[in-house]
């Protein structure tokens, strides 16, 4: 597994492609994590300028124990589409410039060669959750209120669902771009499935008041397991938990995209 890592890696390191999506994508992880409170006192001020100094955004806890988890989870995983880019390039560039005919050659097996980047997708997403887990610490740690043990540790299992939310939909991208194989198509297939042909099927289904359309939407699916928690500001109800239901789906596309491009390569002539 380290061996195919770091085989991967290395292709990595010269591709201008995936170093510069992934640097603005760890750019964006930074922001969400840093940038909030910030952009509340700038709104403060702008408010005071206005005569309105009764209205404090600061007061919002983003940044307390435990919500942060949830907080920030459910705000970072709308960045993934900038990691789905950076390995479509990956991919794709094996197939345009057929270093995967050489990989094979060289002794690595097709099992082998897809197994590389899907360990590289799971080092990816365990990687945006580690990032997540020292920002939250360190911002969590300034901002907030309550400081102990039990609360900071109390919803950290959101970084954990992070993680698995972010790899499904990862080895998703991985089996369109092993499908397509061509970097412009996938993208185009990518934003026609998950803007256009999703987006309609879940309206259609919320007009006819059929449900379960939503669980056959794969990125519906896994985007539903970390709900978004700022409505709870509002004195909204929301859901502060993961779903078993839900934790079982995203499993299950996980599984399912996993077997259907490890399929894919070992049935395809390369």
């Amino acid at each position: 597994m380290i061996r195919l890592l770091k085989i991967e890696l290395h292709k990595v390191r010269n591709n201008r492609s995936f170093k510069v999506l992934s640097i603005l994508y760890m750019i964006a992880l930074f922001l969400t994590s840093m940038g909030v409170m910030p952009f509340l006192k700038w709104l403060k001020n702008k408010f005071a300028e206005f005569d309105a100094e009764a209205v404090d955004p600061t007061i919002l806890p983003f940044y307390e124990f435990p919500d942060i988890w949830q907080n920030l989870t459910s705000v970072s995983i709308y960045f993934k589409i900038l990691l789905a880019l950076s390995l479509i390039y990956s991919i794709t560039n094996e197939y345009t410039y057929r270093t995967i005919r050489q990989n094979v050659i060289d002794g690595l097996s097709k099992k082998e060669f897809i197994w590389s980047k899907i360990i590289m997708a799971g080092f990816l997403s365990l990687a945006s959750a580690v990032v997540l887990l020292v920002m939250g610490l360190i911002t969590g740690l300034i901002y907030s209120t309550e400081i102990s043990f039990g609360v900071i540790f109390e919803d950290m299992h959101f970084l954990i669902a992070f993680f698995l939310q972010l790899f499904a939909f990862l080895l998703f991208t991985q089996f369109v771009a092993t499908l397509i194989r061509k970097p412009i198509i996938t993208m185009g297939v990518m934003f026609l499935w998950v803007v256009l042909i999703e987006n309609g099927l879940f309206i259609w289904g919320q007009v006819k008041n059929q449900q379960w359309i939503e669980y056959l939407l794969p990125v519906k699916s896994m985007n539903s397991l970390i709900h978004i928690p700022f409505p709870k500001y509002a004195l909204q109800e929301i859901q502060d938990f993961i779903a078993l239901p839900e934790l079982a789906l995203v499993l299950f596309y996980g599984g399912l995209f996993y077997w259907a491009t490890v399929s894919l390569v070992a049935r395809r002539d390369l």
